[in-house]
């Protein structure tokens, strides 16, 4: 069970099956006479996204980059993986977010003290050859021989989050800079583990609207063709959020009971699916609250 879809001139969405579903995380192709995959996910897809990557004729030589949004698990576990079928392909990645890469101990520690034992359904975590690994520069472009790539740097979701851009194509590869996207609902929700940091994730969505794309793709799940206005409402959605989450502390009220008020004034959140650990809006609503937590201190 596998599939891809092209979505613009240059960009292929890989679904690769995680845990026998698809639609949990979109692995993107971008491709020129070279090309590069965007997040290609937990150690376990990897033998999916291989297949995709043959049938789609990108061969070891042609293969350039392997270019996580973030080094989130489940998006970069499996590039150490990936670049052993690809020995000529090298990493690129955010600066903050290369040590981790080159050893995941840290990283792997810390989703584990979120999300528990559903990190070893992502399967081996083994870090990338030092060698390998080259840090990405804000806003550099990449040739890909036909195309070109934009590197755009994103904090907010996280310090190590990086956006791609396709102008030829005028789309936009988010990762997790604009929230989880249900194409089923149609609806945009927003994905803020902590340490998670509204203001600058408002401020990298002002940054991406004003690039004017036309098509918006998400790591979880799925692209639009109404890139702008996703933004936008998305970043509303944050500023709803933080304010009513502000508020609530100051109200002294619970988690739940702050979700609560959450879901009776977000019509999106209100209908999210929640049907894994990671999809949970209390982990999201955990990094308002915890951002609102540290900004009362300072």
């Amino acid at each position: 069970m596998m599939s891809y879809d092209s979505i613009s001139e240059h960009i292929v969405l890989i679904d690769a099956p995680f845990q026998g579903k698809l639609g949990v995380l979109g692995t993107y192709l971008i491709q020129g006479e070279t090309s590069v995959i965007v997040d290609p996910g937990p150690t376990v897809s990897i033998p999916h996204i291989e297949k995709s990557l043959r049938a789609l004729g990108v061969s070891g030589e042609n293969l350039l980059f392997i270019a996580p949004t973030h080094i989130h698990l489940d998006h970069s576990a499996g590039s150490w993986r990936l670049m052993q079928a690809y020995p000529k392909t090298r990493l690129l990645v955010h600066p903050r977010g290369s040590s981790h890469m080159k050893d995941p101990r840290k990283l792997e520690a810390g989703a584990r003290s979120l999300f528990g034992d559903a990190v070893s359904e992502y399967g081996e975590i083994k870090g990338v050859p030092v060698p390998m690994v080259i840090e990405s520069k804000d806003n550099e472009e990449i040739d890909l021989n036909g195309v070109t790539m934009k590197v755009i740097w994103t904090p907010g979701h996280s310090s190590h989050h990086q956006c791609l851009y396709v102008p030829e194509d005028r789309t936009l590869i988010l990762g997790d800079a604009g929230g989880r996207y249900d194409p089923m609902f149609g609806i945009v929700t927003p994905t803020t583990p902590p340490p998670f940091n509204p203001e600058k994730a408002m401020d990298s969505l002002d940054q991406l609207i004003s690039l004017r794309p036309e098509k918006a793709c998400y790591s979880h799940f799925g692209f639009t063709n109404n890139a702008v206005q996703r933004l936008e409402a998305h970043k509303n959605q944050i500023l709803l959020w933080s304010r009513i989450v502000s508020e609530s502390l100051e109200d002294q009220l619970t988690p739940k009971e702050i979700l609560t008020r959450i879901t009776a004034n977000d019509s999106d959140t209100a209908r999210m699916r929640n049907d894994h650990v990671e999809r949970s809006p209390m982990i999201s609503l955990m990094g308002f609250i915890r951002y609102h937590e540290w900004k009362s201190t300072v």
